[in-house]
């Protein structure tokens, strides 16, 4: 499954990573199982979007899936390898990769997915650069870590949407990652863990920018504060070099085949 040995051989480079810890890896999972997830979603009809007007300038066509507790239940039925792909990357195999790489110690994952699970930004949209809320909704654990999952096939560089690491004054845009198919991006969050993509997207009309985001939670508070809500930011384009390997994108590549047999595809 999760090779173990990655996670141990790359936690420094993890840990150093500026302008805050993160790393990227390519061809994360089997392709047979992501083939199965976008098959799914293609075919899901439930999509949510934020209602909150202050926020319509920053989230542009941005959607998502589930979008309360009901409907994060009803995951299992309405999208099951969807659902068990998510259960798969909270499962204590997934925590135990996750602790090793970051370093953060006893790790929980987020049942309920609040402001997680699927993503969808339509052409035009965008999500500006911003900080994540830490503390979880209705739980009393903060927010540590988030993974995000790309599904995009045959993804074109000229369509944008990559992802955009910011410093910590909010000056320049230090790292792109394309959104490519199978490419998964983990990293810390904190208070200078600024992030989003900004610029709007330039996909024909019917090409999403899909991804499934999840994120990581400890009991122990970091800070020793009362967290923060999300916090979105006013930004100008900023020209920076894509996430290439000498960046910190390294390459899973070999898988265990009981992965593949765990959704039977």
């Amino acid at each position: 499954m999760i090779n173990l040995n990655i996670s141990k051989q790359f936690s420094t480079q993890y840990q150093v990573a500026r302008p805050f810890p993160y790393i990227v890896i390519d061809n994360f999972l089997p392709e047979s199982i992501l083939n199965s997830v976008i098959s799914e979603i293609d075919k899901n009809k439930n999509w949510a979007y934020d209602t909150v007007k202050w926020t319509e300038p920053f989230q542009v066509n941005k959607f998502y899936w589930p979008n309360d507790a009901e409907s994060a239940n009803n995951l299992p039925k309405d999208l099951p390898v969807t659902s068990t792909l998510i259960n798969y990357l909270n499962s204590s195999e997934m925590l135990k990769f996750l602790e090793e790489l970051t370093g953060i110690k006893n790790l929980m994952a987020d049942e309920l997915l609040m402001g997680g699970g699927l993503h969808r930004i339509k052409s035009g949209g965008k999500l500006s650069i911003h900080k994540d809320y830490t503390v979880h909704p209705l739980k009393k654990i903060y927010r540590r870590l988030n993974l995000l999952l790309y599904l995009n096939k045959d993804w074109k560089s000229e369509w944008g949407g990559n992802l955009e690491l910011w410093d910590k004054n909010i000056k320049n845009a230090e790292v792109k990652v394309e959104p490519i198919f199978n490419r998964v991006v983990i990293f810390t969050i904190g208070d200078d863990s600024l992030h989003g993509h900004p610029v709007p997207l330039n996909t024909p009309s019917d090409i999403n920018r899909d991804s499934i985001s999840l994120y990581y939670f400890t009991e122990e508070n970091p800070k020793n504060d009362d967290g923060q809500s999300v916090m979105f930011f006013h930004t100008k384009p900023f020209q920076a070099a894509t996430e290439s390997s000498s960046g910190g994108t390294i390459d899973q590549g070999d898988f265990d085949s009981e992965l593949c047999s765990i959704f039977s595809v």
